[in-house]
C-alpha cells in the first residue's frame, strides 16, 4: 500500500459525521412519505360516472392523487437504495481501514520477524571441501 497515509481518528471523524447524516435518511423518508399522503389526499376525487348496468363508480382518488401514488412507489425504491448504498459505502470504509491497519501489522511484525532471523553468511571456507 505504498503511498498510502491513513490517518484512523481522522477517518473515525468522517465516519461518525457520514453515519450521523445517512441515520436521519430514514426520519427524512418517513417525512417524505407523510408529505405525499397528504398532498394526495388533499387532491381531491374525480368521479367516475358512467351509464353503465349498475350505475357509476366513485374513483378513490383523483388524477393528481394517482400521480402522486405512482410517484412515491417509485422514489421509495430510490430513497431505499440511496440509503443502503450510503450504508454499504461506509461499511466498506470500515472494512478497507481494519484491513490496511491490520495490514500494516501484519508487514511490521513480518519485519520483526525477518530482523530476527539469522543472516545468511557466506564465509569462505566454510562447508567446502
Amino acid at each position: 500500500m505504498p503511498g498510502w497515509e491513513l490517518k484512523p481518528q481522522g477517518i473515525s471523524h468522517v465516519l461518525k459525521t457520514t453515519g450521523d447524516a445517512a441515520s436521519k435518511l430514514e426520519k427524512y423518508a418517513k417525512a417524505f412519505g407523510e408529505h405525499l399522503t397528504s398532498a394526495a389526499s388533499s387532491a381531491g376525487t374525480v368521479s367516475a360516472e358512467g351509464g353503465g348496468e349498475g350505475g357509476g363508480e366513485k374513483a378513490q382518488g383523483g388524477l393528481v392523487a394517482l400521480a402522486l401514488s405512482q410517484y412515491a412507489e417509485h422514489a421509495t425504491k430510490d430513497l431505499k437504495f440511496v440509503a443502503a448504498r450510503a450504508g454499504k459505502s461506509l461499511q466498506g470504509v470500515v472494512d478497507a481501514t481494519t484491513a490496511y491497519l491490520n495490514g500494516d501489522e501484519e508487514m511490521a511484525a513480518e519485519a520483526q520477524r525477518n530482523t530476527l532471523k539469522a543472516p545468511p553468511v557466506d564465509l569462505p571456507g566454510v562447508g567446502k571441501k
